[in-house]
């Protein structure tokens, strides 16, 4: 999925100490539905050098939403 700025624009996100602009039009994916596990996915992310921000899953565990930052 993706979402398109319909104007210029600064996005703040303080808890990431992340701001970024957008120009008009531009356009950012914000979803990849795909089928990971997990322990196989953080130690991907990992050793590309990301760290966990975040993991959010549903009761039964079946699906689940995952942040990761750089450093």
């Amino acid at each position: 999925m993706r979402l398109q700025a319909t104007r210029s624009m600064v996005v703040e996100i303080p808890s990431l100490e992340l701001r970024v602009a957008f120009d008009r039009n531009e356009e950012i994916r914000t979803e990849i539905s795909a089928k990971f596990r997990r322990d196989a996915l953080a130690a991907e992310l990992k050793a590309a050098g990301f760290s966990p921000r975040g993991w959010w899953t549903d009761e039964q565990e079946w699906f689940s939403v995952s942040l990761w930052g750089v450093g």
